[in-house]
Parts: C-alpha cells; sequence; structure tokens
C-alpha cells in the first residue's frame, strides 16, 4: 500500500529540473535530472502526452505497454508540478508536454531523489531531497484508512 498524491508533499522543489536521459530497468523507469544530479524512478507506470496530442501512451512495467518516446522532454525543465488525483501526478514541462506519474496503492511505485553525492570514502550514494512513496510500514493508521478509500 503507498501514500498516493496529496497536498501534505511538497513537489516545488522538482520545479526547473531538466530531463536528460530516461533508463529502464526490469522494475523501474529511471527519469534523470540536473546532470544526472536528480532521479525520479517510476516503479508501476505512468504515460506522456504531448501538447499537440502528436504522441501519447502509457508505460507499464508489470504490463504489456513497453513503448516509450519521450524525445521532445529531453532537456528540457519541468514547469509545473500538480496533483491530477490521489492516483496521479502530473509534470508539466515547458514545452507544455505533460508525464503523469501514477500511485499504485499495492506497493511504492514512485520516488524522487535529488542532490546526489558520491561519498568515494564510504563508496556509496546520498541523497539530500527525497520526495516519495511510502511503504505499508510506514503509514500510520489514519493514512492507511485514507489511502484505502
Amino acid at each position: 500500500m503507498s501514500i498516493g498524491f496529496t497536498d501534505r508533499l511538497d513537489f516545488t522543489p522538482i520545479i526547473g529540473w531538466a530531463l536528460l536521459q530516461v533508463t529502464i530497468d526490469k522494475y523501474h523507469l529511471m527519469f534523470w535530472f540536473e546532470d544526472d544530479y536528480a532521479l525520479l524512478n517510476v516503479a508501476d507506470r505512468c504515460s506522456y502526452r504531448s501538447c499537440d496530442g502528436a504522441i501519447n501512451y502509457t508505460y507499464e512495467i508489470y504490463g504489456d505497454k513497453k513503448y516509450l518516446n519521450v524525445d521532445r522532454i529531453l532537456r528540457t525543465k519541468i514547469a509545473e508540478a500538480r496533483i491530477a488525483s490521489k492516483d496521479q501526478l502530473d509534470l508539466v514541462f515547458e514545452n507544455g508536454d505533460i508525464l503523469s506519474v501514477y500511485d499504485n496503492p499495492e506497493l511504492r511505485s514512485w520516488w524522487f531523489l535529488g542532490g546526489r553525492q558520491n561519498d568515494p570514502v564510504l563508496q556509496r550514494t546520498s541523497w539530500s531531497l527525497h520526495i516519495g512513496d511510502l511503504e505499508p510500514e510506514e503509514l500510520t493508521e489514519e493514512e492507511y484508512q485514507e489511502r484505502r478509500r
């Protein structure tokens, strides 16, 4: 169970992030921003539609829809992040195109990480910004009940 998109989440830190590359993994789509120092990890599905309607599709990690065409938003900044519903966050890019990220209540399905720092001594990466979904054990009882509605 995940938390969904709510007003308690502050998406303003991601405004202005420029998308540089997209990585496809078996269990994630990784959208890399800001010279690879910021990341949107999608673990369920997302959709993309261009402002002129020429491109409109859904990509499903666990489904059959595997088409991906995001050339139009590469090197383009996020102009707005808006919560369309409890289950959908729309990232509106400067060119008007929209990347929608969907929340799956059964799993931790999305998260943003920013300010990546590599520590050569500890040989690990740390992130100074984290906005994301929660694991079921991280939800309060009230959040759990609200998400089930």
